[in-house]
Formats: C-alpha cells, sequence, structure tokens
C-alpha cells in the first residue's frame, strides 16, 4: 500500500489559538503557500489566557479581552509572514481559550473551573458546526488540525480534533464521500506519512514565529515556548493521515490489550524464579533478585515504549491478580507462593516497583537524551 501524499490545492487548518498556527504548521503552510495552494486558516479562540513573556505585558495578563486582542493582533502579521490569506475565528460564538492544569500523572488536562464560554466546555457539535460551515463554503481538499491527544493534551487542542471529525463526517454524508482529506499533526514519537521543513520554510517560520513575541522567545536559530527547551526553526514538522470514523479512539484501546498477557507471564516467570538460590551461599536468594529486576525491567519498558500509561496499567492489572490468586491458592488450600519472607518480599516487592513506575512524573527517552540533544 502506498504512503499518503500531502498536496493540497485548497488547504484548511484548524487550530484553536492564535500562535498554534506557526508552531505546529509554519513549514505546511510556507510550503502550501509556495505550491499554489490556497490556505485557509481557521482558528477557534483568541488565546485569551496565555501568559505574557514580555515585562511590558505582564500588567494585561488576565485582562481576557486585552490579551484576546493583542493577540490576535499578532496572529495577524504572522499570516502575512506565512502568506496565508485566508483567516477567521468561529463564528457562531465567541469562544474562550480553555486553559490547562497540570494532573498529578504530569498531563494535561482541564482547569478545574471552566468558564462557561472556554472552548472546552463547549459541546463539541457545537462547535462543528463552525466547522462545517468554513468547510461548506471554502470547500477544502485537506484539512489539517491536532491528533486525537490534541498534542500535549491541551483540552482545547483535543476538541478542535474531536470537532473537525465530527464536521468531516455530516460533510461527507452530505456529499456522499466527498469530504476533504483528514490529516493530522504527528507528535513525539507517533507514525507519520509526511515531513515538511526546508531551510527556506524555516526562514518563514521563524518571521511568523517572531510576530507572536508575547509567548514565544525568539533566538538566532531556535525557538522556546517553555524556559529551557529550545526548538530549532529547521526541524520538519511531521503530519499523517487520519480517520474520521467516530469509533477511531477504540484503536488504542485494542492495542493495548497484548499487555494483558505480560502481566500473567511475568507473574509466573517471577514467582518460579523467586525461591532459586545460588549453591554454596547464605545470601538472598538470586532469583528474588532476578524477578524484581525482571519486574522492574518490564514496567520501565512500557512506560519507554508506549506514549501513555495504558498499556502499563493493564500489565498491572492482571500481575497483581495473578499474583493474589498464586498466593491464595485454591479450595483445596494448595498456594504455589509460600507465607514465608522470599514471599512476601516478591509479592509486596514487585507491587511497589510497579506502582513507583506508574506514578513517577517522567519516564520516556526523552528525559534520558535530555543531556545529549542540543534541543527537544
Amino acid at each position: 500500500m502506498s504512503k499518503p501524499t500531502f498536496k493540497p490545492k485548497r488547504l484548511l487548518l484548524v487550530h484553536a489559538h492564535p500562535d498554534d498556527e506557526s508552531l505546529f504548521t509554519g513549514h505546511v503552510i510556507a510550503k502550501a503557500v509556495k505550491d499554489g495552494a490556497e490556505v485557509f486558516v481557521l482558528t477557534l479562540t483568541r488565546g485569551e489566557r496565555g501568559r505574557m513573556k514580555l515585562e511590558e505585558l505582564k500588567g494585561i495578563e488576565g485582562n481576557l479581552a486585552a490579551v484576546g486582542a493583542f493577540r490576535e493582533a499578532e496572529l495577524k502579521n504572522a499570516l502575512a509572514a506565512l502568506g496565508a490569506t485566508r483567516h477567521q475565528f468561529a463564528g457562531t460564538r465567541a469562544y474562550l481559550d480553555s486553559g490547562f492544569r497540570i494532573n498529578a500523572w504530569s498531563r494535561a488536562t482541564k482547569p478545574k473551573n471552566l468558564d462557561e464560554m472556554a472552548l472546552s466546555a463547549v459541546s463539541t457539535a457545537v462547535i462543528s458546526e463552525d466547522i462545517y460551515q468554513v468547510i461548506k463554503e471554502f470547500e477544502p481538499d485537506y484539512l489539517l488540525t491536532y491528533n486525537r491527544r490534541g498534542g500535549f493534551g491541551h483540552p482545547d487542542h483535543k476538541r478542535a480534533n474531536e470537532a473537525s471529525a465530527m464536521a468531516l463526517r455530516r460533510y461527507s454524508k452530505e456529499t456522499r464521500g466527498k469530504a476533504p482529506q483528514f490529516w493530522v499533526i504527528s507528535e513525539g514519537r507517533e507514525r507519520f506519512d509526511v515531513a515538511i521543513g526546508t531551510p527556506e520554510t524555516a526562514a518563514i517560520k521563524k518571521a511568523a514565529l517572531s510576530a507572536h513575541a508575547s509567548q514565544i522567545a525568539v533566538n538566532a536559530e531556535t525557538y522556546s515556548i517553555v524556559s529551557g527547551k529550545e526548538i530549532r526553526y529547521d526541524r520538519q514538522e511531521r503530519i499523517r493521515r487520519s480517520s474520521i470514523k467516530p469509533w477511531l479512539f477504540l484503536k488504542p484501546i485494542a492495542l493495548g490489550l497484548w499487555a494483558l498477557p505480560l502481566g500473567i507471564l511475568m507473574a509466573f516467570a517471577g514467582t518460579m524464579l523467586h525461591n532459586i538460590t545460588a549453591s554454596g551461599t547464605d545470601r538472598a536468594p538470586l532469583g528474588l533478585e532476578v524477578a524484581l529486576a525482571l519486574t522492574a525491567s518490564l514496567a520501565i519498558a512500557l512506560r519507554l515504549l508506549r506514549e501513555s500509561r495504558g498499556a502499563l496499567y493493564l500489565m498491572c492489572l492482571t500481575f497483581a491478580a495473578t499474583l493474589y490468586w498464586l498466593a491464595n491458592g485454591n479450595p483445596d488450600g494448595d498456594v504455589i507462593i509460600a507465607n514465608n519472607t522470599n514471599g512476601q518480599i516478591w509479592v509486596y516487592g514487585s507491587l511497589v516497583i510497579c506502582a513507583l513506575v506508574m506514578v513517577f512524573p517522567r519516564v520516556g527517552p526523552g528525559v534520558w537524551r535530555k543531556r545529549t540533544s542540543s534541543h527537544r
């Protein structure tokens, strides 16, 4: 099966906030304009809850109307630098930037006290109506927005993806399958179909990002949104074709089910190992140390290999259930894990290891590469 190609003639981009169009799709827009495509940027909010990086603008931070007006002006300049001539904000109602908070799992999520006008507090169907009207008027052949997880998890980004897919489903039904191709931004280690970015588009992206000075720190070769995380302008933007099917969210759940038998196998393997002792020594059983090491390795591997903790949760669920069964035995009273020191260390020690890996805030390849990479 051939890899999808990205060659739009009429490209619609759906973004949640001003500056997202430059941060995530600056290369994409610049190349599309250069190739002669007509580009339409639909922005759902005015970024009213953005944190101001410039000291002279700190005074308006928290004033939603003032911040929104300032960022709207920045967006106009950024779009001029990118060459995108068509733009509008979502029209049915003036949605507000939801903002976000970091939860106990170090994930971005909705604020506890959401404004009723915040984008992530609005029904997906209402937002999709705005997007549908733009699709109907502009008639794009490609629509690009965030992935299902909203990139780093911003609730407004997630809502943009959900509403875009819903609008495309409606449009496809009414046009008998003639909907635009649905493309999303690939994040981190996600699969991607196309990577876009050249020195020429990097220069354009830099100019566009410079227009968003209230939100982005611009340097000679890099830019940053968060202090200490420098990103090069010439880093390519990765995108992939996606599906508008409503049951797409079930796919990652189905893919994660492979972790269920891992927990059972690990529990049996560790149980068989934990009483093995090296001959001629009085030290703790070597098998117990190996069993605990294998448990830790498997748990950490699942955190490293997956973008979420889902597979780890499933493995730990069956792991704990199997240990419970092995330690409590059957109605005849036979048990496989004895109620002695080794058995207790194996059961409780392995469960503590799994719990620590689950709650540890950041475990990923990027953490280990941080000191060896010039930027992330």
